[in-house]
């Protein structure tokens, strides 16, 4: 009677610990199996996600976030965890039909994904990104398959682990952006063709599509949005699903998910040609939520064809009838382990919660910052006076559509042309200002870029040109940036409203403009510059990729960067060849007079940085758009 009641006792404790000392299985009774009840294996899953949230919390903010806030290009993301959760679930026969052998070794392995994890977040500086955390949650998710499921569990959980990963995770602008440019080429020069031998009148100039008729001419952009970078990622992630379930040898998998790419790419072409058609009635079709709505359309006939090559290629290989076993009710299949399992939760919960109290406390202690709060203009850029200096405004400031808005990404921008006195007769140049907060990664917009996608073609490459701006006025203050320990340069600027004078402080750093110079095929004397420089945090640059590394400062809460692009086209045979020495003289004149008015819309950096999060907190709107300075 006491034996029996030791056992009863035994397993209700057993059970209550969510683990079984035996089971039978195939009518044996194995001594070391042990079966983790449905509870049991809830509860555990839902503590491990929950620690691992907890300790990898930037991670995870910015997946939702950027997913949420751009779910034409990454909302898939939140279907993806699903899919990998079918995959396993399609082989759980498999993975159940023998007892999991879990791993110690997986514990050295999770360490490892924390480690680097921590790196990412804390530098070297330019390991600070959100692909760099990736591969430490990466490598974490690895170690706690191995800790759980042990090694024997890859060759099921092996490829839906990879896909989660390959496919779940947002990919940084600076990888996908030069792809984008390549498609960008692709969908332009395919939907040309499509037209031309549709029996259009159409003209293509880098990027931008023409359409002509009835003497009248409707441009079509293609950009970014237009690239069919979207629809390639959907279809690879689509088509590697497909390939995964529907077919069964490796050479038909690969085959179906490479046939996807050029499916996605002459789908596209034919969305762009839609667009452009669609565009001589209306502009406005070729932006906003009606070009997302045109992508949709499309995905339909695109995904029926893709249908259509995954019965031809599973056609080619004839396979034999599987043969399946029918199940057992009386024994049906559970999740066994040959080792204990609770302990293995005890102890990785304990390293998530102590790595996630190490990191915060180590950010505190340096005083680090990852997701970057968005500055507000001090005054609206459309406080430039349209008089700076003997530069005056000619005509009203460009308009653009949504498109090029949406492409653009701010609304806080100016765009207007300068003359001396107001006459073109003399030269002009054409000014850009655009100003960006928390969204501190890459800066496609700048001409080598855009200019080459517009059809013109680059002469050289790009120089350094310095700026020769009249200091005179300039007076050197006590206050320093932080970020490069110079100290500010202040200068007395006149409200053009109010008229009230106010001390503002000048950019630290060398001011100079990125210059380069642009043919056209339409005019072979016709030479177009374009210079820019980027102010950000108080300092100033004129590179593309360190306005990132100077806005990006991990020790500063706050972020934000503005462009000033000044643009001129000159002829040969009235400018001769020195129309390079021209542009740097009128540029520098009209950035003396401009830059004041500028800072005087910037936020004061000075102020911010020796007032701290307190007192910036008035001038400061908090968003979380900030997110999208990692991907």
């Amino acid at each position: 009677m006491d034996k029996q009641s030791d056992r009863v006792d035994e397993k209700i404790m057993t059970s209550l610990a969510g683990q079984s000392g035996s089971s039978k299985v195939g009518g044996a009774t194995p001594r070391n199996c042990r079966i983790l009840t449905p509870w049991a294996l809830v509860i555990s899953s839902l503590v491990i996600l929950g620690s691992l949230g907890i300790a990898f919390p930037d991670f995870f903010r910015i997946q939702i976030y950027i997913a949420t806030y751009q779910p034409s290009d990454w909302g898939h993301i939140f279907v993806v965890p699903l899919i990998a959760c079918w995959f396993v679930w399609l082989r759980r026969d498999e993975l159940l039909a023998h007892s999991l052998r879990p791993s110690w070794s997986g514990i050295a392995i999770v360490v490892l994904g924390i480690i680097i994890y921590m790196v990412a977040m804390m530098g070297p500086k330019h390991l600070i990104h959100h692909l760099s955390r990736s591969l430490g949650v990466f490598v974490v998710s690895f170690g706690l398959v191995i800790l759980f499921l042990g090694w024997q569990s890859l060759r099921v959980v092996g490829f839906p682990f990879i896909y989660l990963f390959v496919f779940g995770i947002v990919i940084s602008d600076r990888i996908m952006t030069p792809i984008t440019y390549e498609l960008q080429d692709i969908s332009a020069k395919g939907a040309w063709l499509v037209l031309y031998l549709a029996g259009y009148d159409t003209d293509l100039s880098g990027n931008t599509l023409t359409l002509f008729e009835n003497g009248k001419a409707y441009p079509l952009n293609v950009a970014e949005a237009c690239s069919g970078m979207r629809m390639l990622v959907a279809f690879l992630a689509l088509g590697t699903a497909m390939a995964y379930v529907g077919l069964s040898r490796p050479w038909q998998r690969t085959l179906l998910i490479l046939l996807g790419v050029p499916v996605a790419i002459f789908v596209n072409v034919l969305r762009v040609v839609t667009l452009g058609l669609l565009s001589k009635y209306d502009s406005n079709f070729a932006a906003g939520d009606f070009h997302t709505f045109i992508g949709l359309v499309w995905l339909f006939p695109a995904f029926i064809v893709f249908i259509i090559l995954m019965w031809m290629v599973r056609k080619l290989v004839v396979e034999p009838p599987l043969a399946v076993e029918p199940a057992d009710p009386d024994n049906p299949p559970m999740l066994r382990f040959d080792r204990p399992v609770i302990p293995k939760v005890c102890v990785v919960v304990g390293i998530f919660l102590a790595s996630a109290v190490t990191m915060r406390y180590m950010m505190v202690a340096m005083n680090g910052f990852l997701a970057k709060k968005e500055v507000a203009l001090r005054a609206s850029l459309d406080t430039i006076p349209s008089t700076l200096g003997t530069w005056s405004q000619v005509g009203e400031e460009r308009e653009y559509d949504a498109a090029v808005i949406e492409s653009l990404g701010t609304t806080q921008f100016i765009d207007r042309i300068y003359a001396p006195n107001g006459s073109m007769d003399n030269g002009y140049l054409m000014l850009h200002v655009a100003y960006y907060s928390g969204t501190i990664d890459e800066v496609p917009h700048i001409p080598e870029r855009c200019w080459d996608a517009a059809g013109l073609s680059q002469m050289g490459d790009s120089k350094r040109l310095p700026l020769l701006l009249d200091e005179s006025e300039w007076v050197e203050s006590e206050t320093e940036n932080r970020g490069s320990g110079d100290l500010y340069k202040t200068t007395v600027v006149i409200h053009p409203v109010t008229g009230v004078e106010q001390v503002i402080k000048l950019p630290v750093g060398e001011l100079e403009l990125m210059s380069s110079t642009f043919s056209t095929n339409q005019d072979a004397e016709i030479r177009r510059v374009g210079g820019y420089m980027f102010i950000a945090n108080g300092r100033s640059c004129a590179s593309s990729f360190g306005v990132r590394a100077l806005a990006f400062d991990w020790t500063e809460e706050y972020a934000y960067y503005c462009k000033v692009q000044i643009s001129a086209v000159y002829k040969v045979s009235v400018d001769g060849d020195g129309f390079i020495d021209k542009y740097q003289s009128d540029s520098s004149d009209l950035i003396t007079n401009l830059l004041p008015h500028l800072m005087r819309c910037l936020p004061d950096w000075g102020e911010i940085e020796s007032s701290g999060t307190n007192g910036a907190t008035e001038r400061v709107v908090s968003n979380q758009n900030t997110l999208l300075q990692e991907s």
